[in-house]
């Protein structure tokens, strides 16, 4: 095995059991035995836990990001926040780890919450924020809309399907390959919400 290789068993090994456990849960022999590689390698690799942890949330929400980022800014406002829905459920499908990664640092912090998640967090919040603006300032949207507000709310929306999912698999039934349909649903009803009348 090539130490790229064991490098990445590393990285895939920590986002799931951090994701599942926390990170004050996982030891660094449960990594190594998890990854199937020495526990000396946490520490050559990534400089010990913490080093592992931030490369993991460092690597999960930079993609995010990414990808939002990369949205053609000269599309419409709808278009955009169209674009934005459909890409946080292709991150979702990506990255199905993400988001309780995230919720273990908004509910039980360790550094990395102000140093990796907030920025990214906040990085989305304001495409979000500043599409609403321009939505409201070019007369698609409502004038009497609170950007902020709706920017929060779209991330809810979207966020919250995918977090509770399992639970509206157990009352709707299976919800197996209708991501696509939620989704859909949810972006017309935000939208029909902001649309000017």
């Amino acid at each position: 095995m090539s130490e790229q290789d064991k490098r990445e068993r590393l990285i895939v090994a920590a986002t799931r059991l951090f994701a599942q456990k926390g990170y004050a849960a996982v030891s660094i022999r449960l990594l190594a035995q998890t990854a199937n590689v020495n526990s000396a390698l946490v520490s050559y690799y990534f400089g010990g836990k913490e080093g592992l942890y931030k490369e993991v949330l460092q690597s999960q929400f930079h993609q995010v990001v990414a990808r939002i980022e990369n949205i053609d800014k000269t599309l419409s406002p709808i278009q955009r926040m169209e674009c934005y829905a459909w890409t946080m459920a292709q991150v979702h499908q990506d990255f199905p780890y993400l988001l309780r990664l995230g919720h273990s640092e908004m509910t039980n912090p360790t550094k990395c919450f102000a140093e990796i998640i907030q920025p990214n967090i906040a990085r989305l919040y304001q495409f979000l924020h500043q599409t609403v603006e321009e939505g409201v300032a070019a007369g698609c949207f409502r004038a009497d809309i609170n950007p902020g507000y709706a920017a929060v709310g779209l991330a809810s929306i979207l966020n919250f399907y995918f977090i509770a999912r399992p639970v509206a698999n157990s009352i709707l039934g299976s919800l197996e390959n209708q991501d696509g349909e939620y989704v859909r649903q949810a972006i017309e009803l935000y939208l029909h919400g902001l649309e000017r009348r």
